[in-house]
């Protein structure tokens, strides 16, 4: 007798053990795709939030955040369900839904040219929306195959399993407020740029931006568009003329020193608080290129790094109106 034809006592064959356990590998990777990736948005839920924004389908700031929340939490709770094989018959056709889901977000994006980063690990891994409808095309046929396979499974329902996605439901839910969900987090964002006022920034000095010219960069240290911008950036500095950049930002200063060490930004990068950040970062986008003067805003630029042309003619009709000290507004 072979192994494959390995017969109960009743004579019937048993199922092949390549059969019960290829599916609940498939199911496992799968789960822990969904639990990094719902741990990489609560790190960093508002970028996650702005990155479903900029799909263009949900344009309402609560709507986004709830939306946003309810994602993570699905992603842990199913992850962990699946890893676990908690109730496949459920957890399984859930997750099929939830690929779907994000299936059909990312088409629409990559068709329309919404948006350049997917948004699935927020920012801490840059797909494109068609690097992330294949993946995501992937998991949807790995989660298919379990789902036609859990009928082999004998997976038993333990309490211990339903805690287990339980807490993970849990974490997902805190996860976004322990690593500093701005307080302000679900109100609507302005969509004028406000005036900076006395702010205080930190690694700077006495730096006063309330006197003077000066052009601030609101960037993250892992913003795939902010590492693209320091090349220019540091054009800007060397230009003569020009008021002196400076960066702001709220990454730790680990992370400031690996991104000075890896992109070699020749602009200083000050730190300045989470709620005051995207305060003036508002409904735009980084890295936001802003124009100050004197502490009012004269124009800024998002995602777009101006030339030096631009600027200097900026500051010159700025002077020819004896510098009106209005602030900017998005157009």
């Amino acid at each position: 007798m072979s192994e494959k034809d390995v017969t109960s006592s009743s004579g019937a064959f048993k199922t092949p053990a390549w059969r019960l356990w290829t599916p609940r590998l498939l199911s496992g990777a799968v789960g822990i795709v969904l639990l990094i990736a719902g741990v990489l948005k609560a790190v960093d839920m508002e970028m996650f939030v702005r990155a479903m924004r900029d799909y263009g389908i949900i344009y309402e700031r609560v709507v986004l955040v709830v939306s946003a929340w309810g994602l993570i939490v699905a992603e842990c709770g199913l992850g962990v369900g699946l890893l676990v094989s908690y109730r496949p018959r459920i957890i399984l056709p859930l997750t099929a839904l939830l690929f779907l889901i994000f299936g059909g977000a990312t088409s629409w994006a990559w068709l329309t040219g919404a948006t350049e980063n997917c948004g699935c690990y927020g920012p801490w891994l840059q797909f494109t929306p068609g690097q992330a409808l294949v993946e995501n095309l992937i998991l949807l046929a790995a989660t298919a195959i379990t789902w036609a396979g859990c009928r082999h499974a004998q997976a038993q329902r333990t309490r211990t399993k339903a805690w287990a996605v339980i807490i993970a439901c849990l974490i997902g839910l805190g996860l976004p407020a322990v690593f500093g969900l701005p307080t302000s987090g679900i109100k609507e964002l302005p969509s004028e740029m406000p005036e900076f006022g006395p702010i205080q920034v930190h690694g700077l000095g006495n730096l006063d931006l309330n006197k003077g010219e000066y052009l601030i960069v609101l960037m993250g240290t892992a913003c795939f568009h902010c590492q693209e911008a320091i090349p220019e950036l540091n054009i800007l500095c060397d230009a003569p003329d020009l008021p002196p950049v400076i960066a702001l930002c709220t990454s730790e200063e680990a992370d400031c020193i690996e991104f000075v060490e890896e992109f070699q930004p020749i602009f200083p990068i000050g730190h300045i608080s989470e709620d005051l950040f995207w305060r003036l970062l508002a409904d735009g986008d980084m890295p936001r290129i802003i124009l100050l003067q004197d502490g009012h805003v004269k124009r800024f630029w998002d995602q777009t790094v101006p030339n030096e042309d631009a600027i200097k003619e900026e500051l010159s009709l700025s002077e020819s109106y004896g510098g009106s000290g209005k602030s900017a507004t998005i157009p």
